[in-house]
């Protein structure tokens, strides 16, 4: 069955455009919406830390999981800088030291289980983890401290 095309402009304003009345109503509420997702000092004061959870494969079978919880900013300029470069990794570019500033690092950043920095070096020097291993550990706890805001592009 066909349907039928509306014959007037005021059938066309009634039945596919929205009336003035309607339209005002809608704008007040896309308001209301907006004005409820403004940030206040508050709400970005109380924001949470960023938390992730890691899964690690012992082997192919057995896995074990990691909670990490990023550290402020000051507290991670504060932990860089006191693990400063060898020459050798000064000349390299690096900014700090990988080998002592890495295990510093995962002791403040990994919440669960709770290991020291003596510890997380212990792993870091094991010949039983390979350096892509350490690294992708490094990686994510580094990674979590240094994300930026999800803020979309418009």
């Amino acid at each position: 069955m066909p349907t039928q095309e509306p014959s007037t402009t005021e059938e066309i304003e009634e039945t596919d455009v929205p009336t003035s009345k309607s339209a005002a109503a809608t704008t007040a509420r896309q308001k209301q919406s907006d004005a409820s997702k403004r940030a206040t000092f508050e709400m970005l004061k109380n924001k949470k830390r960023r938390e992730r959870e890691l899964t690690i494969y012992l082997t192919e079978k057995d896995a074990v999981t990691l909670n990490l919880r990023a550290i402020g900013a000051q507290d991670y300029d504060r932990l860089v800088s006191k693990h400063p470069p060898t020459s050798e990794q000064r000349v390299e570019g690096a900014s700090y030291n990988i080998n002592t500033f890495a295990p510093a690092l995962l002791a403040a950043v990994v919440v669960d289980p709770e290991m020291s920095s003596k510890e997380w070096e212990e792993i870091w020097n094991s010949p039983d983890w390979n350096r892509g291993e350490v690294i992708d550990l490094f990686s994510s706890a580094a990674g979590l401290c240094v994300q930026g805001l999800d803020i979309p592009l418009s």
